[in-house]
């Protein structure tokens, strides 16, 4: 015999059930048969049916309650698998394998997977460019599904933006914009639709010149952020202010902080409370957002336990019904490392080795020695170095003679804060003669010794 499937993948939507095809030719019947689907590998079997009865015993896993023999036909050698609760993970090659007490045979098929999202949502969202803002967003849909524009005689329109994304569902998400202008009346809908399905979900809207001209008119707001940066230390917390104006109440609005990426919030305000689901993984658990002021139109994000990744620009957005506006926030990071410490550590070229060290700054510090009036000194040598945990630590080294002013002070400075910290030291005179005298003993003994 031979088994026959479907040349054409077969297509199945997700949550839907999905019926593979297959049977034998000549026909006989296949009760008596060993009747295995699988995919990639033979023992890992997607439905196993042996001895005449189902074996569930090393199914897979994913697959276990989903899977069905339909037996009507196994008189006749038909031999079809049921699927139910189809998922994106379904999408793929199967082998439907027969074999009898002699012979044995497969054949491969492909099922494909598709979703069939939401019914188009189109929303007014604002006066722009001359004309007013019209956004279409749709989610649920796989594969990624064509987007398109249309008017009243079902012409292609062009559009202002479109963005497609995948949700942590792997479902397409489309959200595409068009500028409809002040000039004429507009019948628009906006399709969607799936290509593999060959089908589509549209919607409609008429946006009138009348709407055009009284949006015009809405009161619209600017959203202003900081001036400065806003600086913070590293485990500390940060909290980053915007404001509207004019004053108007946000508490009806949507209001959300991102970095570079807008459906990937760092927290999100809408529908009148916080909304987590699609958090950036990295704040979670780290974010509040402050609402006393609200209804003045100011917000603020506090953000706890601040790390070195928190570091850069954020967006402040806000979006009523018709108009939406944004403002860029930026937060530099900085740590301010221990007093320094000086140490004298050895005699050197005819005087004593002087060293500066403190750990525990970010950014980058600068180290400065100066003398008594305040005049900066040259460093023998310096080096900086960085921790695991991101810290710099620095140590710089003075060489001091005995014409040398000896009143030195070890000066380290972080340039976001704009601090430093400052240890002073004092190396007499009589200090650096007993010194050299007690080297230049040492010297001749030991010279003595070698001769």
């Amino acid at each position: 015999f031979t088994v026959i499937g479907p040349h054409d993948p077969v297509t199945a939507i997700l949550g839907q059930e999905a019926v593979l095809p297959c049977h034998l030719s000549p026909r006989m019947s296949a009760a008596n048969m060993e009747v295995r689907w699988f995919r990639s590998q033979f023992l890992s079997f997607v439905h196993l049916y042996r001895d005449g009865k189902d074996q569930y015993e090393g199914q897979m896993p994913e697959y276990w309650g989903r899977t069905e023999l339909l037996k009507a036909g196994l008189t006749d050698g038909n031999v079809p698998l049921r699927i139910l609760n189809i998922r994106r993970s379904d999408e793929g090659q199967y082998h439907c394998f027969v074999q009898d007490d002699i012979f044995s045979e497969e054949t491969t098929l492909e099922l494909r997977v598709a979703g069939l999202g939401s019914a188009p949502l189109i929303s007014v969202e604002g006066h722009q460019d001359g004309g007013i803002r019209v956004v279409c967003r749709s989610a649920g849909w796989y594969p990624e599904p064509e987007v398109l524009w249309k008017d009243l005689n079902g012409r292609h329109l062009p559009s202002l933006s479109e963005t497609k994304s995948q949700g942590d569902n792997n479902l397409f998400e489309t959200e595409t914009v068009i500028i409809v202008t002040e000039h004429a009346n507009q019948n628009l809908s906006c399709c969607i639709r799936n290509t593999v399905l060959n089908q589509e979900k549209e919607s409609a809207v008429y946006i009138c010149h009348c709407l055009c001209v009284l949006l015009y008119f809405t009161a619209h707001f600017t959203v202003i952020g900081s001036d400065q940066a806003v600086t913070s230390s590293i485990g500390d917390e940060a909290i980053l202010h915007c404001h509207l104006s004019p004053k108007m109440s946000t508490e009806n609005m949507e209001v959300r902080w991102f970095r570079s990426k807008f459906s990937s919030p760092v927290h999100l305000y809408r529908d009148q409370k916080d909304q987590y689901v699609q958090q950036m993984p990295e704040y979670r658990g780290r974010t509040e957002l402050l609402k006393d002021g609200m209804a003045d139109g100011r917000v603020a994000l506090k953000i706890r336990n601040i790390t070195f990744s928190d570091a850069g620009w954020y967006s402040c957005f806000f979006r009523s019904n018709v108009s939406y506006e944004e403002a860029l926030i930026e937060l530099k990071l900085a740590a301010s490392g221990s007093d320094p410490l000086i140490s004298v550590e050895d005699y050197q070229d005819e005087g004593i080795r002087i060293v500066c060290q403190s750990i525990g700054w970010y950014p980058e510090p600068e180290l400065q020695w100066r003398d008594r009036s305040g005049n900066h000194l040259s460093s023998l040598f310096g080096k900086k170095s960085q921790s695991e945990n991101g810290l710099f630590s620095i140590q710089h080294m003075l060489i001091i003679t005995e014409k040398s002013i000896r009143n030195l002070s070890c000066s380290i400075r972080n340039s976001v804060l704009k601090q430093e910290k400052v240890s002073r030291v004092y190396i007499s005179g009589e200090f650096l003669s007993n010194l050299h005298n007690k080297y230049n003993e040492i010297w001749l003994t030991l010279m003595g010794s070698i001769y």
